[in-house]
């Protein structure tokens, strides 16, 4: 009998037992009214351990159960992109205790449960293994979108994540059923070796793979599945909006990559068109929506949809650099997209709203906030040197090179009309004046995932090289 492949799964093994000993541990702990920071200091050291783990089984890649199962260079790379994602927000779940009248331990443990399901969804090779991933992490962001439940947007926001989410699921099977009823299989290995094999994909497939992406569309929140993006922004809890921007997204992406670079690899060529208008769109209505924007996390929704078009290149140019320009884009989103949420976190008990205008005078009042916040919205901008810009120029370079010059027309047009938007929040930062100047207090963890952030955002931009030549080698076997 063979031995059980620990090696392979000590991932998430490791986010098992973190969140199984959190879940006991809440309960010995249910009369503390600390238990929820207690929890979130534990998971992020945890988390921090798991990570350094990680990084020593670079090289050390193979599949398990049938080849349901596999750890290799992708799953690595983007296994290392969510545990940096969960710790950012279990970070800002920490900070975020206050403005929860309950289930504080909970709070953390969902945050964990999710991370689970980003890690198999990633090692998926297979529809039933990818699909219960899938839904692990899915079900997890519905409770924690709508956990205010003393306020109707939170609620709401719940709500309407909640009916979108049960239609992309039912989507999500429906295409699968036609991917199953041509190949007899639901294994991604033996879908690619069948299609590969036949000289015109059959349109039963080719319909089947467009309902599966169309689901998945949902996750990423691109046109035409965009709508629930800023509503729920706005009325989830901060730390939730942020891991739907860096976790949620990271993970859909994950998703589409894995299933292009296997079970539809034979479909890459055929998509490319489709995935280019769906980009274009996406770009289009994500900036376009951001302009007239009056609140901070609804301006970051429509922002965060606007990226998922950038993203989407990545897709278009998929057989060429695409794919390693949407892994690196995805490294410099996640610490500019983290790192402004980190500043909106370090402000939740100063600001009676979310609305642009509390952030009046924020120079004055905490130069540090204000100068994270500048450098995060001027890398989301793609403004040199930050490492926006470069995520950007290999992405639309890659477009260029594949022969989609207007895709790379639409893209370079639109970080014009993003920087207005952007430049509209640093100027209200750094120009208006506020009726009180009186300093903010940044506690010393608050002031080092600040530098964190801020460090790694000049360091991929100015420093890029080492961070492409490792996309580029996920890719080279």
């Amino acid at each position: 009998m063979p031995s059980f492949p620990f090696s392979l799964f000590s991932t998430e093994i490791a986010l098992i037992t973190l969140a199984l000993g959190g879940l006991l541990l809440d309960i010995f702990l249910k009369d503390d009214e600390k238990r929820g920071t207690v929890l979130a200091n534990i998971a992020m050291i945890g988390l921090s351990v798991t990570f350094a783990q990680l990084l020593f089984q670079w090289g050390r890649f193979g599949s398990a159960f049938k080849g349901s199962f596999m750890q290799d260079e992708l799953s690595f790379y983007f296994k290392l992109l969510f545990l940096l994602a969960g710790f950012l927000v279990l970070f800002m779940a920490r900070e975020y205790q206050s403005h929860l009248k309950r289930g504080h331990g909970e709070f953390v443990l969902l945050i964990l449960f999710s991370l689970v399901g980003m890690s198999f969804l990633i090692s998926a090779n297979d529809f039933l293994v990818f699909f219960v991933a899938l839904e692990t992490l899915t079900i997890s962001l519905y409770i924690m979108t709508t956990y205010l439940r003393d306020e109707n947007a939170s609620i709401e926001a719940g709500a309407k994540y909640l009916v979108l989410g049960a239609i992309s699921t039912a989507v999500f099977l429906y295409g699968l059923s036609f991917i199953y009823g041509v190949t007899g299989s639901t294994s991604f290995g033996v879908i690619q070796a069948k299609m590969s094999s036949v000289s015109n994909l059959p349109l039963p497939f080719l319909f089947g793979v467009v309902l599966v992406i169309a689901s998945l569309c949902f996750k990423i929140a691109a046109v035409p599945f965009q709508f629930w993006a800023p509503d729920i922004y706005q009325g989830a809890p901060t730390p939730v909006t942020a891991f739907l921007a860096i976790g949620s997204k990271a993970a859909g992406f994950a998703g589409l990559v894995r299933l292009l670079f296997s079970a539809f690899s034979p479909a890459v060529e055929t998509l490319a068109p489709l995935f280019a208008l769906l980009a274009a769109l996406t770009i289009i209505y994500g900036n376009c929506g951001a302009i007239p924007q009056s609140n901070i996390k609804r301006l970051l929704g429509y922002s965060s949809i606007g990226h998922a078009g950038y993203m989407m290149i990545g897709l278009v140019t998929f057989a060429h650099t695409g794919k390693e320009s949407l892994l690196y884009y995805l490294l410099t989103y996640l610490f500019s997209t983290g790192g402004a949420f980190l500043v909106l976190l370090a402000l939740c008990h100063h600001l009676k709203t979310d609305s642009i205008e509390e952030l009046s005078g924020l120079s004055r009042k905490s130069p540090l906030l204000a100068a994270a916040m500048l450098i995060s919205l001027l890398s989301l901008a793609g403004v040199p040197p930050m490492a926006g810009f470069f995520a950007k120029f290999y992405l639309l370079f890659s477009a260029v090179e594949s022969g989609y010059l207007w895709l790379a027309v639409i893209g370079a047009l639109n970080v014009i009309t993003s920087l207005y938007y952007y430049l509209k929040v640093i100027k209200v930062i750094y120009m208006q004046k506020s009726a009180d100047d009186a300093p903010i207090h940044v506690s010393f963890d608050k002031k080092v995932m600040q530098y964190f952030t801020m460090a790694a955002i000049l360091i991929l931009g100015i420093y890029q090289g080492p961070f492409v030549r490792f996309v580029e080698q996920i890719f080279l076997r």
